[in-house]
């Protein structure tokens, strides 16, 4: 199966993403990566995060088929942005998006056990689905781990050279949907953690995508807020890594105390206590008020973010416990994601998403799910090799995990 692509000419390989799509363009004889196009993924006006969607879908079950047109589609429109003749096709995504995408209806991951319709690797005629390409295209997509680990993270480990290497390795792909890994004494086990779209701007008041407008990056340099804002634009929004450089800073400075309560403007000493305001929910902080109203982060914001750190800590735990495995014997940790270069690896460890400990062992890798799907679309071998990950990764799940509950509720705190 692994052999069913061109290898001549040029092809797309694209990160299905929940919240984005990206798509390279790739030399098929000598595997070189060019232009990149990311686009927002059409099927967000149906849901955030993947349980919605699979509700849409429950409620109307059309909509599946609607769903996979609006990829197909969005993909067809970058391939034509990169103005590339594709002769073939790669597609990494999670497990409910590489349904979605093949037509397979998605409920099967709705309800317990959460098992997926179909684990192995597909090879299918891209025009067959909708692809405005060549009669006799052919795409591969990723095999599926289990459950909600899907062919994402295969594409990831791939792109990590997970078989080869011999050093015990935490790898936390952060998206909207989070999934983590940990290849050690006792192999490579892998978990899906319940984080929500928080990492990515979503459950945000005044969460938005990467884009201009958007503060990407947070400081507090004596007593005076400094916001990095995507197109030096004035602050529209907040994208995950402004969020994370945000509660990092302030719990740095005393603002967000370890229970992640906001404190009030009488309880700070500084000229910063006047950005920070009473709501509804709890008090917030102001990062900038302008003639269009402000961009604040909020305290439910706040709880939505501890949510999410406290499923992958409470997740890596389990993993850590299934390998055999302590968090002192690590030697890596890669932090990968759709936006992952953006990250602040010191403010993820003052949340306590990371041991502070790793610090000199993080290596931020980006969008690693892109670059698997640039490897195997030029390499039948590679395809193979993800094949025989998703086969060697065992699936721990984490859904009504007494140990997984205990765990969270004692990660939530900062």
């Amino acid at each position: 199966m692994a052999e069913e692509l061109a290898n001549k000419g040029y092809g797309v390989a694209f990160d299905l993403g929940t919240t984005t799509i990206v798509g390279s363009v790739v030399n098929l004889e000598t595997g070189e990566a060019g232009d990149r196009v990311t686009v927002a993924n059409p099927q967000r006006q149906y849901g955030a995060d993947v349980m919605t969607r699979i509700d849409a879908v429950k409620g109307d079950e059309k909509l599946l088929g609607e769903m996979q047109s609006l990829v197909a589609s969005a993909c067809s429109d970058i391939i034509e942005e990169l103005e590339v003749d594709a002769q073939a096709i790669t597609i990494a995504g999670n497990t409910v998006m590489e349904h979605i995408f093949t037509g397979v209806s998605p409920l099967c991951l709705g309800k317990a056990p959460y098992k997926a319709a179909f684990k192995e690797a597909k090879i299918i005629n891209a025009k067959s689905i909708g692809f405005r390409v060549g009669e006799n295209v052919n795409l591969y997509t990723f095999p599926i781990i289990g459950g909600y680990v899907g062919g994402d993270t295969v594409s990831v480990l791939l792109a990590l050279d997970v078989l080869n290497i011999k050093e015990k390795i935490v790898v936390i792909d952060i998206g909207t949907n989070s999934e983590i890994v940990v290849k050690g004494n006792k192999g490579i086990y892998s978990a899906a953690t319940p984080a929500g779209p928080a990492f990515e701007g979503g459950e945000v008041r005044d969460g938005m995508v990467a884009g201009d407008g958007a503060v990407e990056g947070f400081s507090i340099v004596d007593d005076k807020v400094e916001l990095r804002v995507i197109g030096d634009k004035k602050p529209l929004g907040i994208c995950g890594s402004g969020l994370i450089e945000a509660v990092g800073s302030l719990l740095d400075n005393g603002i967000i105390d370890k229970t992640g309560r906001i404190k009030g403007s009488d309880e700070i000493e500084t000229n910063i206590a006047n950005k920070i305001k009473k709501a509804e929910d709890g008090n917030k902080f102001v990062f900038h008020m302008g003639a269009k109203g402000e961009v604040a982060l909020t305290q439910s914001d706040i709880r939505a973010l501890q949510f999410a750190k406290g499923a992958i800590i409470a997740g890596l735990n389990m993993l850590f416990d299934k390998s055999e495995t302590k968090s002192d014997e690590i030697d890596k940790v890669y932090i990968a994601g759709a936006f992952g270069s953006h990250l602040n690896a010191k403010a993820l460890a003052t949340m306590g998403v990371l041991r502070h400990e790793w610090l000199d062992k993080v290596d931020v890798v980006g969008d690693a799910a892109l670059r698997g799907a640039e490897i195997a679309l030029a390499s039948a071998n590679k395809r193979q090799e993800a094949e025989k990950i998703a086969e060697d990764t065992r699936y721990v799940s984490l859904s009504g995990s007494k140990n997984f509950e205990t765990e969270f509720i004692q990660a939530m705190n900062f």
